[in-house]
């Protein structure tokens, strides 16, 4: 299984590491998406495939907190945090051109995929 490409996670959601990907600060766009509800609920519907018990600050608003913020979500080719979705439906934040094809291209339904797989999980754990 190839690399997982992350949709809404910026390298501020991580103390250390994760240099490679983009900082939430530059996420702002003027990108319009009619189906940009549709491609979010996509988001809300792909199964978690880690669950973290945590609560991490809000970094858009700057108040409080969001339950679960860490846990891992994906379609088996792509990788977001609970928190992105947040983030990702608070804030006009860049999508990638290439998610919002594929996400289209699957008429807006996660596909399913072997949550087993021991190169999908080592996929995963990277962005833990």
């Amino acid at each position: 299984m190839p690399d997982l490409k992350p949709v809404g996670i910026y390298r501020e959601m991580y103390k250390r590491g994760h240099d490679d990907l983009p900082s939430i600060h530059d996420a702002d766009t003027d990108q319009r998406l009619d189906d940009r509800d549709r491609i979010l609920e996509y988001l809300r519907k792909a199964p978690e495939v880690f669950d973290v018990m945590e609560a991490v600050p809000n970094m858009v608003t700057g108040e409080g907190w969001i339950p679960g913020g860490s846990s891992l979500h994906s379609d088996g080719e792509w990788i977001w945090r609970t928190d992105s979705i947040e983030y990702l439906t608070a804030r006009p934040f860049a999508i990638p051109d290439e998610f919002v094809e594929h996400v289209r291209a699957n008429d807006y339904l996660p596909p399913n995929f072997d949550l087993r797989d021991e190169a999908f999980r080592a996929a995963y754990l990277r962005y833990f």
